[in-house]
């Protein structure tokens, strides 16, 4: 019971993180005022008022204009297909692993269960090329730095929506991983059955790291997207 209650609230505080970013860039009248309080009536308010609009404006046609619109359908055709290989691996996991983790006691079985396991390795190795072909446009070289009281100070840490991009998909990669070895590893004889039930639990935890940081570098990439060029 742990496990779904872990998910829906950090699901939660993540699309929360999300909109107070956009809402603390965007809007003026976001740092108007320096009390707390005040900029968090501001902010759920903001909040309600884009949930209904949205809500307003949500159906299958705008979804399948916005999926129209998106870059992947504008990349050379062999990266093209690596990343519908790689989003639609990594949907069908998110929403067949967690819908049955979350409403189904019993867990996966049956036809959902193979196909998350085939999709399982598509998404492995979708994910092993992602890096060996876009990993580089993640790294970043740090500046030196000096051991002192000043790498505590929250002002010269330098966190930008740019790094967090960065931390984030090297987070979902490593995530990633575990999820593969987690899965792999329960089919070798290597582990009784205290450590088959570690490592379903190290597969679920895993599982959500990846969603919750695809989640990060989905939002800010589409907000980047949006915003002019001189923003």
């Amino acid at each position: 019971m742990l496990f779904p209650i872990v998910t829906l609230f950090s699901v939660a505080g993540t699309v929360l993180g999300l909109a107070f970013h956009r809402f603390w860039t965007t809007r003026e009248e976001a740092r108007s005022s320096l009390i707390y309080t005040e900029v968090g009536r501001r902010f759920l308010a903001w909040f309600a008022l884009r949930t209904i609009q949205m809500s307003r404006k949500a159906s299958p046609k705008a979804c399948w204009t916005y999926v129209k619109r998106l870059p992947l359908w504008r990349e050379p055709v062999l990266e093209k297909w690596l990343l519908i290989g790689f989003y639609g691996s990594f949907l069908y996991l998110g929403a067949s692993g967690f819908f049955f983790a979350v409403f189904i006691p019993r867990g996966l079985f049956g036809f959902p269960l193979v196909g998350h396991v085939m999709a399982g390795g598509l998404f492995a190795v979708s994910l092993v090329l992602l890096v060996l072909f876009k990993g580089r446009n993640f790294v970043s070289v740090p500046g030196p730095v000096s051991l002192s009281l000043a790498l505590l100070d929250p002002r010269r840490m330098g966190i930008t929506a740019g790094r967090v991009k960065i931390w984030a998909f090297w987070l979902f990669v490593v995530a990633g991983f575990l999820l593969t070895a987690s899965a792999l590893l329960p089919m070798l004889p290597l582990l009784r059955t205290p450590g088959q039930r570690f490592m379903f639990e190290f597969h679920r935890y895993s599982a959500l790291v990846s969603v919750l940081t695809g989640l990060v570098f989905a939002g800010l990439e589409a907000f980047a997207a949006e915003r002019p060029p001189s923003a």
